[in-house]
C-alpha cells in the first residue's frame, strides 16, 4: 500500500500473484478464525476435573432445568460488597450453560431502590425466581437452594404426602433424635406439603394424597385401617411407603402380598467391617452399593439401617406386578432369629436355621392399573434410618426423598446426591521432606543452570 509506483513497474504479473496469494491466506486465516469462534460459542462445553465435581451440577438439577419450557428469570438482589456474590454468578453460570431458558440479573439493591421496594426485599443476598406469573425467592447460595426454588415455581400444582398417626409412630413434627423433623423438612424443601393423618378417623385417604407414609407403629393397624389403604392401592392406584422394623407391621403382610413382597421375621446382623469402619455395629448394616433403579440411580454415597429386618419375594409374583430390591447386606451378614435370646447372653452366632447373607433390606413395587396408571409401593425393614438421629448420615435423608418422589412421580427430585470435598494432602517423612527441599531448591536450579551452560558451550565451536 505505501509503494504503489514500484509495485506496478517492477514485474507487476508477478507481485499481483504474489500478493493475491497473501489476501488469499489472511482471508482464509479470517474465515477459520470466525468459525472457531462462532462454534465455540454454539458448542461451549466445560470440563470439570474436580474429584467431587464440585464445579457441576447433579443429575437432577440438570434434569429440572432442561425441562423448562418457558423462560425462568433470576433476579439476583446482590450488592458490589456481598461476599457470595462471585460464587453466585458462577453458580448460575453453570445453570446457564445447561439451558438457555435460564436467565439471570444482577441488581445492587442500594442502587436500586425502586425495584427493593417493587420486590419487597428485606434482605441483601435474596434470589427472585419468576416463571409463568409465579415467583418465590431464596436467600441460601448452594445448588440445593437453586434448584428446589426452580422445581416451587415451575412446579404445576402442589403434591401431599401424609405420615400416618395413632400408632405410637415417630411425629413428623418431632425435633428430638427420635422424630422425623428433618424428614418432614426435606420433603418440604422439594416442595411437597406434609401432613399428619390419622386414618381411622377418616372415611378415605383423602383424595390428595401423593403418598402414604407408615413409618415406625408401634401398634397394629386397625382393620378399618387396612380397608382403606387397601382401597387406596387397588381402586385408587396409590402410593405407600412403609418403613417397618422388626416384629412390626404383621397385619400388613397381606398389602404386601399384593406386590409378590414378604417380611422376614428376624434381626439383621452384619459382621462386615465397613459397619464398624462406618461408627455402626453388628446390627447396624450398612450399604454401599446399590442396585440400578430410579431410587438408587447416582447414589455413591451409604446408607446405614439400625435394627433392621430383612425381605424376600413370593413365587410365584402375582400377576401385573413388578418388584425391585433397592438394598442388600454384606455376604458376612445372616437373619438371626433368636435375637432376644443371644442379645441378653451376649452370644451373637449364627445358627443353621439363620438366613444367610446377602439380605435384602428395601423393595419397590408397583402394580399395573388401567391405561398408564399404576399402583407403587416401597417397603424398608427399617424406620429408624430416617429419623433425626440418622437422617444426616451419609444418603439417608437421600434415600429417604428419593422413595418418596418416586412413588409421588416426581421424577425430578430423584437422585439427589450431596457433593463431598475431600482435603488432598500428602504426608511425607522427615527424610522425604529433605529430599523435596533439596531438589526443589538446589538440585533442580543446579541442573537447569548445567544445561544452560553445556548449551552456551555448544554455540560457541559453531
Amino acid at each position: 500500500a505505501l509503494n504503489l509506483a514500484r509495485f506496478k513497474t517492477k514485474n507487476s504479473r508477478l507481485n499481483f500473484i504474489f500478493a493475491s496469494n497473501l489476501a488469499a491466506v489472511v482471508l482464509l486465516i479470517v474465515a477459520i478464525v470466525a468459525a472457531v469462534n462462532y462454534l465455540g460459542v454454539k458448542l461451549h462445553t466445560r470440563v470439570d476435573l474436580s474429584a467431587g465435581r464440585v464445579h457441576s451440577l447433579s443429575d437432577q438439577s440438570v434434569q429440572v432445568v432442561r425441562g423448562l419450557k418457558k423462560d425462568l428469570d433470576i433476579k439476583a438482589f446482590f450488592s458490589k460488597g456481598n461476599s457470595g456474590l462471585e460464587s453466585l454468578r458462577s453458580l448460575l453460570e453453570i445453570y446457564r450453560f445447561h439451558s438457555g431458558r435460564v436467565r439471570a440479573t444482577f441488581i445492587d439493591p442500594y442502587l436500586k431502590p425502586e425495584l427493593v421496594k417493587q420486590y419487597e426485599i428485606k434482605t441483601d443476598g435474596t434470589m427472585v425466581f419468576e416463571y409463568e406469573g409465579k415467583s418465590t425467592r431464596s436467600e441460601e447460595i448452594s445448588e440445593e437452594a437453586i434448584t428446589n426454588a426452580i422445581i416451587n415455581v415451575s412446579r404445576q400444582g402442589e403434591k401431599t404426602v401424609y405420615f400416618l398417626q395413632g400408632h405410637g409412630e415417630p411425629g413428623s413434627s418431632e425435633s428430638g433424635e427420635t422424630g422425623y423433623s428433618e424428614a418432614r423438612a426435606g420433603l418440604e424443601k422439594l416442595s411437597f406439603q406434609v401432613k399428619d393423618l390419622i386414618l381411622f378417623q377418616e372415611a378415605a385417604v383423602p383424595r390428595d394424597a401423593a403418598a402414604v407414609i407408615v413409618a415406625g407403629p408401634q401398634k397394629p393397624l386397625l382393620e378399618k385401617e387396612l380397608f382403606l389403604l387397601g382401597n387406596y392401592i387397588e381402586k385408587e392406584q396409590g402410593r405407600l411407603l412403609l418403613l417397618l422394623d422388626p416384629g412390626q407391621g404383621a397385619e400388613l403382610k397381606p398389602l404386601l402380598a399384593k406386590f409378590g413382597l414378604a417380611l422376614e421375621d428376624h434381626v439383621i446382623v452384619d459382621a462386615d467391617p465397613l459397619s464398624q469402619f462406618m461408627g455402626g455395629n453388628y446390627f447396624m448394616p450398612v450399604v454401599a452399593k446399590y442396585p440400578e433403579h430410579a431410587i438408587t440411580k447416582g447414589f455413591g454415597y451409604a446408607t446405614m439401617f439400625p435394627l433392621a429386618r430383612g425381605l424376600s419375594r413370593l413365587s410365584p409374583a402375582p400377576a401385573g406386578v413388578s418388584a425391585d430390591f433397592l438394598a442388600a447386606t454384606s455376604p458376612n451378614s445372616w437373619g438371626e432369629t433368636n435375637y432376644d435370646i443371644e442379645v441378653k447372653t451376649e452370644t451373637i452366632t449364627k445358627n443353621p436355621e439363620d438366613k444367610g447373607g446377602p439380605i435384602e433390606l428395601a423393595a419397590a413395587g408397583e402394580i399395573a392399573g388401567e391405561g398408564d396408571k399404576r399402583s407403587r409401593l416401597v417397603v424398608v425393614g427399617d424406620s429408624d434410618f430416617a429419623l433425626n438421629k440418622y437422617y444426616f448420615f451419609q444418603a439417608n435423608g437421600n434415600f429417604f426423598n428419593n422413595a418418596v418422589s418416586w412413588l409421588a412421580e416426581e421424577k425430578d427430585l430423584v437422585a439427589i446426591a450431596p457433593k463431598v470435598t475431600a482435603p488432598r494432602t500428602v504426608n511425607l517423612t522427615r527424610s522425604a521432606g529433605r529430599l523435596v527441599f533439596f531438589y526443589t531448591l538446589f538440585i533442580l536450579p543446579l541442573l537447569v543452570f548445567a544445561a544452560g551452560i553445556g548449551v552456551w558451550l555448544y554455540r560457541r565451536k559453531l
